[in-house]
């Protein structure tokens, strides 16, 4: 996208009016201002440093005196910041080029926004692996952890990767106030997870651990069973109490590391569980 353009009664419509949600610079300028030459280079080099979040509309008031009443220009340069047609800040005279980018900053995305409409978007595709939705989301929220959507969004994501038990306590944390359609939700999600991961098979292994708590290889069965229902905190922590009596036994140490190393890169689940084991080792 070429985003440095120059107004002229031809494009004014097309540049300004129909692009409601796009972030544009106008700068208002005379090619006879010889003072302003160095701050329209700067200008132009903020464009295309940030080419995929603005427009930077260049308007000659020498030759389009029109457009340039239409502004209200009473002297250059002068620069306006533009969105859905209407102006929302702006500058006179020859100004620093970090004030422009901060004029330009308080009306952009900030990064965990972006966080988030990009994980809502990749939620969407039934394509996209969870495990890098997880990493996008949990970027946002280590930006901004108080925020409803983002952590909602992040919860949608736990309960699909089946970490219930965080994806639970942090539903619990939310305000009264917050507990809306989206919330009810979640819930619903949370509980339809929960059921999910209580098959019939599930039920039967927790039946006969209940009978025969030592029982290390029904409990290195259940755990299995607890890992293919996404249930993989409850999983590990199953196993980590055979390895606790046996490092050794079955495979039980190799089920834990698969199960860990199925995780999302960065889980903080991940890393608690394999510090326990490090804890074991060492």
């Amino acid at each position: 996208m070429i985003n440095i353009v120059e107004i002229t009664p031809d494009n004014f419509q097309q540049v300004l009016l129909q692009q409601p949600e796009q972030l544009i610079l106008v700068e208002l300028y005379s090619p006879r201002d010889t003072q302003s030459i160095p701050m329209s280079e700067q200008l132009r080099q903020l464009a295309i440093e940030l080419a995929d979040k603005i427009v930077f509309a260049r308007v000659d008031c020498d030759a389009q005196g029109q457009i340039a009443t239409q502004f209200g220009v009473t002297s250059v340069p002068t620069l306006v910041l533009i969105r859905a047609g209407q102006p929302i800040d702006g500058s006179t005279g020859v100004v620093p080029i970090e004030q422009v980018r901060e004029m330009i900053a308080k009306y952009l995305p900030k990064p965990e926004e972006e966080l988030l409409i990009q994980a809502s978007a990749m939620l969407l595709n039934d394509d996209a692996d969870i495990n890098d939705i997880y990493r996008v989301i949990k970027q946002a929220v280590e930006l901004d952890d108080k925020r409803v959507d983002i952590k909602s969004c992040y919860i949608e994501v736990l309960i699909k990767l089946g970490q219930l038990p965080q994806a639970s306590s942090l539903l619990e944390g939310f305000a009264l106030e917050d507990k809306g359609a989206g919330y009810q939700r979640l819930v619903s999600l949370l509980e339809l997870a929960q059921e999910a991961g209580q098959s019939p098979e599930i039920k039967a292994l927790e039946q006969q651990l209940a009978a025969t708590p030592e029982d290390n290889h029904l409990k290195l069965q259940l755990a299995i069973n607890y890992s293919q229902a996404n249930r993989s905190e409850d999983a590990l922590t199953i196993i980590f109490t055979i390895l606790l009596q046996d490092l050794n036994f079955e495979d039980a140490k190799k089920r834990y590391l698969d199960i860990i190393a199925a995780l999302p890169a960065g889980d903080a689940l991940a890393a608690n569980f394999r510090r326990k084991l490090y804890s074991l080792l060492h």
